[in-house]
């Protein structure tokens, strides 16, 4: 009979569905719920929602306020004249009426406000940086616990087939027709097997619960991934050039833009120390309402009333012009944010170049590697082949097949690996 191909990966395909109890959940899901639930997702958007508030009320700083109020006022003793004498008095004043007052630092009023804008929009970025970190964590949880599932399922036909070799043997043994020193190691052999499979679902626990806290699903829930093949993905990233992808990402990476806006919210926060202090601060007050009092209780002469003030003023000093202090912590600051930035973009051309050779390395592996998977199963072939004609060989059949699942495991453990690195490259050039 001629053997198909992967064929232990197809059987174990059909396996998989029969023995999986949990939660099905595919590749897009995935992604979806991760971009959605996931919880440092949700704190970068709380953190784009406050700066978003900062910077609409850097903009109602630039008003004035309107304080409305009522106030009554009694008096009764001694009170001093204008004309500085003192007497007994008893009088009453009833005030009604609202304030207009407005205190704007006219130089650095206007930095403020560039300074919130763009530290709303880096959050905006940063925002987007988290998600596609966030996605990128998400499908790598998902590739290893695909590649767990199919593990398992190779596992388990290994381990039945090494428990059929060990009984044929053990017949052989009792009839006469086996030495038990093969019986031991076909035992073994089992032993091994079944170990295997159990540490391969404990892998796959580990994984679905990793995902689950990813994804802020329900921990104790199994979750089980729906690809039954271990399938590499093929992303265009891999067949452009590799100064192209660095580019690429340096224009499209939200780190890159995040850290611009960064940059300039520095620069207008500077500019703000050292040029704001150079205009005045205006001050203006206006009052308007109404006024009376008397030296009874009775208040007739109640009318209307008005005040109007306008200071310009200038500060020397802390906070002010000559304050040398703050313009160096302003210009200290600034070098740290672009510095920062630098780093950055050394990070991501790095992240790149990285990926780009990790695919590279492990496209060729994964060729590697599915050459031995077909040479194990030409060679479980023959071994099946000649187990035919003597009990004698079912040990080298039962080799055989052993080296038939490591081949596959090898080649799940590459296409995992594979479609991990090619995710990390897509996300390291921004896509």
């Amino acid at each position: 009979m001629r053997h198909s191909p992967f064929l232990f990966i197809a059987l174990a395909a059909t396996i998989l569905p029969l023995c999986s109890r949990g939660e099905n959940i595919d590749l897009p899901t995935v992604l979806k719920l991760a971009g959605a639930q996931n919880i440092e997702v949700q704190i970068a958007e709380a953190k784009l929602k406050e700066a978003q508030a900062l910077d609409n009320g850097s903009v109602w700083q630039l008003f004035p306020t309107l304080s409305p109020g009522v106030s009554y006022r009694n008096h009764s003793g001694r009170a001093q004249a204008f004309d500085g004498s003192v007497s007994d008095v008893e009088k009453q004043s009833v005030a009604a009426g609202g304030t207009v007052q407005l205190q704007l630092e006219l130089g650095e009023a206007i930095y403020r406000r560039l300074v919130a804008k763009q530290v709303a929009v880096a959050a905006g970025h940063q925002l987007e940086a988290q998600r596609q970190q966030t996605l990128l964590q998400a499908a790598q949880a998902y590739f290893d616990l695909s590649r767990a599932h199919q593990s398992i399922a190779l596992l388990e036909a290994s381990a039945k087939t090494a428990s059929d070799f060990h009984a044929q043997i053990l017949n052989g043994v009792k009839a006469g027709l086996a030495f038990k020193g093969d019986e031991y190691r076909a035992f073994a052999q089992l032993n091994r097997a079944e170990v295997k499979l159990q540490q391969a679902r404990d892998t796959a626990q580990a994984a679905a619960t990793n995902l689950a806290q990813i994804l802020r699903l329900k921990i104790t829930d199994a979750l089980t991934p729906t690809d039954l093949q271990p399938l590499p993905l093929a992303f265009d990233e891999k067949k452009e050039a590799l100064d192209a992808l660095v580019q690429r990402s340096i224009q499209k990476r939200p780190e890159i833009a995040e850290n611009e806006a960064l940059v300039e919210a520095a620069e207008a926060q500077l500019k703000g120390v050292t040029y704001g202090p150079l205009f005045p601060t205006l001050g203006a007050q206006y009052y308007a309402g109404g006024l009376g009092g008397s030296t009874s209780s009775s208040r007739s002469d109640y009318a209307s009333s008005s005040d109007t003030v306008v200071t310009l003023s200038w500060k020397i000093g802390a906070g002010g012009l000559f304050d040398s202090s703050r313009k160096n912590a302003a210009e200290a600051l600034h070098n740290q944010v672009e510095l920062k930035a630098s780093r950055t973009r050394e990070s991501i051309t790095r992240q790149v170049v990285d990926a780009y050779a990790n695919v590279g390395y492990l496209s060729s592996q994964l060729e590697l590697l599915k050459q031995g998977v077909q040479a194990s199963e030409a060679g479980l072939k023959l071994a099946l082949a000649r187990k035919e004609f003597a009990v004698g060989v079912v040990l080298e059949a039962l080799q055989s097949q052993q080296d038939l699942i490591q081949a596959q495991l090898d080649y799940l453990q590459a296409v995992a690996e594979l479609n991990k690195a090619q995710y990390r490259l897509k996300v390291a050039v921004g896509e």
